[in-house]
């Protein structure tokens, strides 16, 4: 569908979800375009808040926060809001979870934000990523032609990844962070993991501290896009003699990395600990775990809590 090209317009982008999963690529690619993005601020708790209202107990963490991202730019008056439809994986083995392939039906059902303002263009993934055909359709949208889109693809490249690990010496225990990209990275959906680790004196790295392992690796035996990227990833930080322990984020009611949390139990020799995310997240009893999964990766060190041996 080609839209009319409006100068003046301003789109809004849940900084949720797939604003994490495509590593900000759609508001880069429209800032490209010369469109005014209006990101939606880092989540806090009125925006959970908004989502939780309306969405069902039964679909997960993530989802109820992207849908309060979304209420929180329809209420801004946006003129357009993007949530993209994930297909799947072009090679037609590797698929998204259902609900988030269906964010944009979602947000339709739930009345968040009028039919008119969503833009919702298909994406397929391919080894390195999305596929540039879903921005071009995202641009066309907005009444861009095809040279435009394809002047603005330079923007999707991924980014360069941090080194690995620093020459510089660290004292403390180096830890591993595995799970979905839009909770590792959403500080407030996983309370602050990096911050409060790095207060207990850890080197925390993350998927961006390795080379590119891709969107769908091979080898892993799942169909789930995102759990095979976990599986990847851990397997990356159980062989590296720098890694000394593991903390795999779990959404709350996340069927496919439940089962995957048990499998890197079994099969994961690095020590490891699993958090559950959910609304009843308590920073009291998260510290009180990290000091004592920090405590046993440093078993010769005065615990880190200040508690007595």
């Amino acid at each position: 569908m080609v839209g009319v090209r409006d100068p003046s317009i301003r789109v809004g982008v849940p900084r949720s979800i797939l604003h994490y999963e495509f590593d900000g690529a759609i508001a880069r690619f429209l800032e490209a375009l010369g469109i005014a993005v209006v990101l939606s601020p880092p989540t806090n708790r009125e925006i959970f808040r908004a989502g939780k209202r309306v969405v069902i107990d039964e679909l997960c963490f993530p989802i109820k926060i992207f849908v309060g991202h979304v209420a929180h730019l329809a209420a801004l008056n946006v003129d357009r809001i993007v949530v993209p439809v994930v297909v799947g994986h072009e090679n037609d083995c590797v698929f998204p979870c259902h609900p988030r392939s269906r964010l944009a039906d979602i947000v339709r059902a739930l009345g968040v934000c009028d039919e008119i303002r969503l833009l919702s263009p298909a994406f397929r993934f391919g080894a390195d990523g999305p596929c540039a055909e879903g921005f071009h359709e995202l641009a066309r949208s907005l009444g861009f032609s095809e040279e435009e889109s394809h002047r603005a693809s330079p923007t999707l490249q991924a980014r360069d990844p941090r080194p690995v690990f620093p020459n510089a010496p660290h004292p403390g225990p180096t830890v591993g962070i595995v799970g979905r990209p839009y909770v590792v990275k959403d500080a407030w959906a996983n309370n602050h993991l990096a911050q409060r680790l790095e207060s207990l004196g850890c080197r925390v790295v993350t998927e961006d501290d390795v080379q590119p392992i891709g969107y769908s690796p091979e080898g892993t035996g799942l169909h789930f896009a995102l759990a095979a990227r976990t599986l990847a990833l851990a397997d990356v930080w159980d062989r590296a003699p720098e890694i000394d322990g593991i903390v795999f984020l779990l959404p709350f009611n996340c069927g496919p990395d439940g089962d995957i949390a048990r499998h890197l139990q079994r099969t994961v020799d690095t020590p490891m600990l699993t958090l559950v995310l959910d609304e009843l997240q308590s920073s009291a009893g998260m510290v009180t775990r990290l000091e004592a999964f920090v405590d046993l990766l440093t078993p010769a060190r005065e615990p880190v809590g200040g508690r007595s041996t």
